[in-house]
């Protein structure tokens, strides 16, 4: 579904954002909005001709990005549909994938954003390992699903984890967990110690 809806489909704005594309973050201004997604503006820093080559070898291997507007507390992942160059800024059509309106301002008690990213890994608890499913990464700390009841006692508890995506491992500190379903455990951890590498690739999107 391309952005080309009738123009009272859309809502003109002014919005400030950033976004995350090829590795850095970058400031936008959303120029239009709409159910379905965005239009944003850039400058460009290349000039036109690099900049957009340098956003399409950037999406070959996905075209989801992520995206943070802060005035609307919307964050999430974004598909790039278009991008083309106007006078000295770089236009880029933006589709909504899966983004996040926070209505309890959660998003700004975070010191991080935190990019949706799947994968294995294991947490040593009580000690024994027990396998999870990250939910969602950032440079911070990640949040991850155990197919088991755990209870860790008191919170703050140090465990050694291993996570395979980010070829990541080390000790993180528990600082939450909650049992949405019986056998179920939803835990949150902040990074203490990494052994083996730096969550590389990963925006910040940090307050500013």
């Amino acid at each position: 579904m391309k952005l080309e809806l009738p123009r009272s489909l859309r809502k003109d704005t002014h919005l400030q954002g950033l976004i995350f594309l090829n590795g850095e973050e970058r400031d936008i201004i959303v120029k239009n909005l709409s159910i379905t997604g965005l239009l944003a503006e850039m400058d460009q820093q290349k000039g036109a001709e690099k900049d957009i080559k340098d956003i399409f070898n950037a999406l070959r291997s996905s075209t989801l990005v992520d995206i943070f507007i802060p005035s609307m507390r919307l964050a999430g992942e974004v598909e790039v549909i278009r991008a083309e160059p106007e006078k000295d800024k770089i236009l880029i059509a933006l589709e909504f994938k899966s983004v996040a309106y926070d209505a309890d301002d959660f998003i700004y008690r975070r010191n991080a954003y935190r990019q949706r990213m799947p994968g294995t890994g294991r947490i040593l608890l009580h000690g024994a390992y027990h396998p999870f499913t990250a939910q969602n990464v950032s440079v911070e700390g990640l949040m991850i699903h155990l197919n088991a009841e755990v209870t860790v006692e008191p919170l703050g508890t140090k465990a050694a984890f291993e996570f395979e995506p980010l070829e990541m491992s080390g000790e993180a500190r528990i600082i939450w967990l909650e049992h949405p379903h019986p056998n179920e455990t939803l835990m949150g951890l902040c990074y203490v110690h990494l052994k083996y590498a730096e969550p590389k690739g990963l925006p910040r999107f940090a307050n500013r």
